[in-house]
């Protein structure tokens, strides 16, 4: 079984995927704000929560260790600029309204990070991959009917998968590492909003509940990534695995409550996606059990 706390790590998944799953409602109640300026924003206020999680860590030595590193900023980096245009993508799907887009591509990008594993780092891939694979495909081609082309679906599971390739040969704390990339975008934020966002459709526009929005966004982007350190130390990688699709299940919900139609054309493209994600989950245990008993 290893050496998991199960109930420590299943806490933490939940409050994590549960954060992320209602976030869209959260960007929701800042309707009305530019979504760039909101984005520069929330890229500042993470970053002073990420530095005061990790000053409560004592993890701030590590940080500076880590930015001293070439060969840890080689990839972070790229990393950092992956995660900008997943988060700007993000953003402006949910403020007009493609929230159910969003979920699509969340329901994918386990399966688009593993085909990057397969191509990239020349992992296995087996005949039963590919049949689930196909089965996704065919539900993405089908999405145009409901969503027209499923650009938004497509680009965060592509922006993700080739996140988590750049991610994959770093071996510094996930916090630590994370924190890295969004304090390296705060110069470009703070530079944005100087030059383009002082006016009505930035600083000018702000009173007080809209700061309070623009704090709290810093809140539910860090606070859900301590969860998940904690989770993914406390967890096997199936079980975390498993855990993630709760996020994408719950922005179903809350594009229903900001009015996003769940009609018959997205529900095909979904069924299929979702057959797809249970196939693949059944054969993460399969392989899980096959490679347990060779090893007994």
């Amino acid at each position: 079984m290893g050496n998991y706390n199960y109930k420590k790590g299943i806490s933490a998944m939940l409050c994590c995927f549960l954060i992320w799953g209602f976030q869209p409602l959260y960007w929701y109640l800042c309707e009305g704000m530019d979504t760039f300026f909101l984005l520069a924003c929330r890229i500042i206020w993470a970053a002073v929560c990420c530095l005061l999680l990790l000053k409560i860590q004592g993890k701030l030595p590590q940080l500076k260790a880590a930015f001293m590193d070439k060969q840890v900023m080689k990839r972070e980096i790229p990393a950092m600029l992956f995660m900008l245009a997943d988060w700007a993508i993000y953003l402006w799907a949910v403020q007009h309204g493609r929230v159910l887009e969003c979920s699509l591509g969340y329901y994918i990008q386990p399966l688009v990070v593993f085909t990057f594993g397969a191509v990239i780092f020349k992992e296995k891939l087996s005949w039963r991959h590919l049949v689930i694979l196909a089965i996704v495909v065919v539900g993405i081609v089908l999405g145009t009917n409901g969503f027209g082309v499923p650009y938004v679906t497509i680009s965060l599971a592509v922006l993700f998968a080739i996140y988590a390739a750049i991610k994959k040969s770093l071996t510094i704390d996930s916090i630590v590492s994370t924190s890295m990339e969004i304090i390296m975008m705060v110069p470009l934020a703070l530079l944005f909003i100087l030059f383009f966002r002082m006016g009505d459709n930035g600083m000018a526009s702000v009173d007080f509940t809209r700061q309070m929005l623009i704090m709290g966004s810093g809140v539910v982007t860090a606070v859900p990534m301590l969860f998940y350190a904690v989770g993914v130390r406390n967890l096997p990688m199936m079980t975390t695995g498993i855990c993630q699709y709760l996020s994408p299940t719950i922005g179903i919900f809350c594009s229903m409550i900001m009015g996003e139609m769940l009609t018959r054309d997205k529900l095909v493209s979904f069924y299929f996606i979702w057959a797809g994600v249970i196939l693949y989950v059944l054969n993460m245990f399969y392989e899980e059990r096959k490679k347990n008993h060779q090893t007994a």
